[in-house]
């Protein structure tokens, strides 16, 4: 079972994304943020799907496509909940929605990949 260069560098760039996510959850956990609850706990979702993409991705599964897709699906909400959440003014919220759109494609076109990939594994 030889890997695909590109499922590689999805799974390492899932890893990374979970532990950006993750590393925000440890800084409140620290203190050292005063992030709100509901921003922690959607970076901890976020972090737990990226890594569960990961090793999805990693081990060449099936279900590395729906973590891939609920990664961006939690991804998308906090963006688009954000600027309530954070308070931010009217001209701080543009590209909100095209950001989590953006991050939507990404997901589902890593999904359209990792189903291809887990496919060509039997």
């Amino acid at each position: 079972m030889t890997r695909r260069p590109a499922s590689i560098i999805l799974s390492a760039v899932f890893a990374f994304l979970a532990l950006a996510a993750w590393g925000q959850v440890l800084s409140v956990a620290l203190g050292h943020s005063d992030d709100s609850p509901v921003l922690t706990a959607l970076q901890t979702c976020i972090g737990a799907a990226a890594a569960a993409t990961a090793w999805g991705s990693w081990r060449r599964t099936k279900w590395a496509a729906s973590a891939a897709l609920a990664y961006g699906v939690v991804t998308a909400g906090m963006l688009v909940v954000l600027p309530s959440l954070l308070g931010l003014p009217a001209e701080a919220r543009a590209g909100i929605w095209s950001g989590a759109a953006a991050v939507m494609v990404f997901a589902a076109l890593c999904a359209m990949y990792f189903r291809s990939d887990a496919g060509a594994n039997r």
